[in-house]
């Protein structure tokens, strides 16, 4: 039991840090896919298939690097609202424990002149 428990681990830590990875694998093998498909079904004759081709592989670098740029600023923004979620509990963690020492040290006080 323990190993399996050990393993899931392991797996979510790993998917976390090639999120973006697979996320360009899956889009390069989305695309191999989908020109495959195309090609297989294609009610055109080879040489304007191929001139679409042309065309479309042309426009891959645009487009992946589109892709990647936007896949970078949601991450960016992803990374600025862990920290400010972060910096939020920080300070209301701050906020508590100046709170119970100001009630520890009224209880001492209490105490002290009472007894």
């Amino acid at each position: 039991m323990g190993r399996a428990n050990n393993s899931q681990a392991d797996s979510g830590n790993s998917a976390g840090g090639g999120g973006l990875v697979s996320l360009l694998t899956g889009l390069v093998l989305g695309t191999l896919g989908g020109v495959t498909l195309a090609l297989l079904t294609a009610p055109k004759s080879g040489s304007e298939t191929r001139d679409v081709l042309q065309r479309s592989a042309k426009d891959v670098p645009e487009r992946l690097g589109e892709v990647v740029d936007d896949s970078l600023d949601l991450y960016a923004s992803f990374l600025n609202y862990c920290q400010m979620n972060v910096e939020e509990q920080g300070m209301r963690l701050r906020r508590a424990l100046a709170a119970g020492k100001l009630a520890a040290a009224k209880k001492r006080e209490e105490i002290e002149i009472g007894g």
